[in-house]
């Protein structure tokens, strides 16, 4: 089932779905006017704010991005999450809408979902391995070909940026929540070593590992 919500300029949750309130522990309605921060650990709220805010600045849709998520229950669970800016009546940024289908849910739904769930699956569970995409296309019964032509189809971009995607949310995950060293970051997020890590990490993000860490416990300092 999905899990929708939309939050104001501000972060602050102004329209939602029974099954995000459900999965944070919610009475119906309770979640409108709560922000990140009222349900998740601080370090984690501060990675969804950041991730908001580059959204809106960017005016741009952000599609099927991988997010771990703490539930109600404590337990953190992998979700894939859409992200668009919306807009008011004069065509002005004021908020973020979200989409999110939990991974673990995703054996039970239809369409192109379902038919690379047995990917999806082996992504998420092995972040240390290097998936090849012929493992992967093997999983889902389909040829290397016709694989990435519906993983692409779905997701919209290949397996292995998909894969690549994941392995960044994961580093990123740990660089906001632990004080591992880079190097360990690295080996438990599926790069070959902590140089190859700072490329990519750099590439995609825009600023090295260590920069984000920092620029993650400003945040997390100014929202105590």
């Amino acid at each position: 089932m999905v899990a929708f919500y939309m939050k104001d300029l501000d972060g602050f949750f102004i329209r939602c779905n029974p099954r995000f309130e459900e999965f944070h522990g919610l009475a119906s309605g309770k979640a409108i006017g709560l922000n990140d921060f009222d349900l998740h650990p601080t370090e984690i709220a501060s990675r969804y704010r950041a991730e908001d805010k580059k959204i809106m600045e960017s005016d741009k849709l952000t599609p099927n991005r991988t997010w771990m998520v703490p539930g109600a229950d404590g337990l953190q669970r992998w979700w894939l999450s859409s992200k668009a800016p919306t807009h008011d009546a004069n065509g002005e940024v004021n908020g973020v809408a979200g989409v999110m289908y939990q991974v673990s849910d995703v054996a039970g739904m239809t369409g192109p979902f379902q038919r690379i769930e047995p990917a999806l699956a082996l992504i998420h569970s092995n972040p240390e391995d290097e998936l090849t995409t012929r493992q992967l296309a093997s999983a889902c019964n389909y040829s290397e070909s016709q694989f990435n032509r519906i993983f692409k189809q779905f997701m919209g971009f290949p397996p292995r940026q998909y894969i690549l995607r994941h392995k960044l949310e994961t580093s990123k995950g740990m660089l906001s929540s632990t004080d591992l060293p880079l190097s360990e970051i690295a080996s438990r997020s599926g790069f070959y070593d902590a140089s190859d890590f700072g490329k990519r990490f750099r590439a995609h993000e825009g600023i090295t590992p260590r920069h984000y860490r920092m620029k993650l416990q400003k945040l997390i300092t100014a929202a105590r």
